[in-house]
């Protein structure tokens, strides 16, 4: 018989970094639902602020973090906060995410750009496991899932998803990269570390003056014939978090509507 509370988060204590929209905040609903306590990291202390306004109905401890996660001295400081106020952290949700805006060739790429998007969207990552993976090794459990995208799975050819940035997806790649090498690394020490690829969701990255065009040239391509709304990245990340997954590490969780079948 199936244990009815395998999804059950009591007393976990969950970080998500860019939480205050999209993805982010779906996933800190779905945790704080469930019973964790929960971090919300983000940029703009208003969007996180209204995060935990969503989510501090469900009666759980919050704490609202305004953080630059590519600075490594904002991350350790976000983690120390939350060991300090909270006690712990089990669970680890890197999230945090842009993606440069228009489509340029590689010779035409601003290295600025490639640069801010490599430390967001991969630096970030890297700062946040090396912080936290300490906490992790000392208790001998955990979770940490990654938050890749399918534009890290494939070079998509121009023609096809002319708006998937080079930066992006090439970031994306390493996150996944790095997710499997951590889980190898850390599986000695109970600590599962795993990567969702999400496909097309309402996650706020797309620009709105792009997305239309973005909808008009992606849609065609997935056999569901839609995108993702944010709150279906609910059920995986639960999964994820829980001990429902205990027995699980190192994976690639592709949800893309069939993209990649």
């Amino acid at each position: 018989m199936v244990d009815k509370g395998i999804f059950d988060l009591s007393g976990k204590v969950a970080l998500v970094t860019g939480g205050g929209s999209g993805l982010g905040r779906s996933i800190c609903e779905a945790m704080a639902e469930y019973g964790a306590d929960v971090v919300c990291v983000g940029r703009t202390g208003k969007k996180i602020e209204e995060t935990i306004d969503l989510i501090k109905g469900y009666g759980t401890r919050t704490m609202a973090i305004t953080a630059d996660v590519a600075d490594q001295a904002k991350v350790q400081g976000m983690v120390d906060q939350t060991v300090r106020e909270l006690g712990t952290i089990d669970i680890v949700f890197a999230n945090a995410a842009i993606r440069e805006v228009g489509f340029q060739r590689i010779h035409e790429k601003p290295v600025e750009d490639w640069d801010i998007v490599m430390d967001v969207d991969l630096r970030s990552v890297f700062l946040l496991m090396r912080a936290v993976f300490p906490i992790l090794v000392k208790k001998k459990e955990g979770s940490f899932i990654s938050v890749s995208s399918v534009g890290g799975l494939w070079p998509i050819a121009d023609h096809e998803f002319p708006r998937l940035n080079t930066a992006y997806s090439v970031a994306k790649a390493g996150v996944i990269m790095l997710t499997k090498l951590a889980a190898r690394q850390y599986a000695k020490d109970n600590i599962r570390v795993n990567v969702i690829c999400p496909g097309y969701h309402e996650s706020g990255l797309t620009p709105p003056e792009e997305k239309a065009a973005f909808e008009a040239e992606l849609i065609p391509h997935i056999p569901l014939g839609r995108g993702a709304k944010a709150d279906e990245i609910k059920g995986l990340a639960i999964w994820l978090a829980s001990n429902a997954s205990s027995y699980v590490t190192g994976q690639i969780l592709v949800q893309d509507g069939g993209v990649n079948a």
